[in-house]
């Protein structure tokens, strides 16, 4: 009876260190990337649309990395994150919006004549106004809101169906979604990262070690 007692060993041992190979490279490549996020700051370029579009590096993490640097730092984006059963990705960032001039001229102007100007300063808008019975003005015009979108699965319940899902989350309550695309594009495992291949590799090696 032949004895597979060390080619067994030999493949269990090769393929414990193609996996381990194979998981520090990955290691050290995500950790370059995440110092790229780190140091990286918003950049803004023109589109095939015309239109401006913001740009940053990405952070990649793990479970226990996302809880430990991101959400223990940030309650209301842990509060938000509770309510999935899994977190796949996190997008935030702050909007403002700004009009500069917007005047509006009376067809008919009102018969009694008055001058009236301010500020109207608020968390969520602020602008200057100039009133008068000929018309009003409304200048510096800002509006700022911080957007939490949030992709993961839910349950509709404990044992429920997990389905794929968006949250978008406005800190301005003026501010609604009125529209919503959301989607996930799946890109396959290399071949040559399926674990069968590593398992098929070791044994091989093993083998041949024989």
């Amino acid at each position: 009876m032949r004895n597979y007692t060390y080619p067994a060993i030999i493949s269990i041992l090769l393929l414990m260190l193609l996996f381990s190979v194979n998981n520090c490279r990955f290691k050290k490549q995500t950790a370059d990337e995440n110092f790229e996020y780190l140091t990286d700051s918003v950049t803004y370029f023109t589109n095939r649309l015309g239109t401006q579009s913001a740009s940053i590096a990405t952070l990649q993490t793990d479970k226990l990395q996302l809880e430990e640097t991101v959400l223990a730092k940030d309650k209301q984006l842990a509060a938000l994150t509770t309510q999935f059963s899994e977190v796949k990705a996190i997008v935030k960032y702050n909007q403002l919006i700004k009009y500069d001039t917007i005047t509006v001229m009376y067809k008919d102007t009102i018969p009694c004549v008055f001058k009236r100007q301010g500020n109207v300063n608020t968390n969520w808008y602020a602008f200057k106004y100039d009133a008068a019975n000929t018309g009003f003005t409304i200048d510096s015009l800002s509006i700022n809101n911080q957007a939490t979108v949030i992709t993961g699965f839910k349950r509709s319940w404990f044992l429920g169906k997990e389905s794929l899902i968006t949250d978008v989350t406005n800190t301005n309550p003026h501010i609604t979604v009125s529209k919503l695309k959301s989607l996930e594009v799946v890109v396959p495992s290399p071949w040559y990262k399926k674990w069968y291949v590593w398992l098929g590799a070791g044994l091989i090696g093993g083998m041949v070690a024989r």
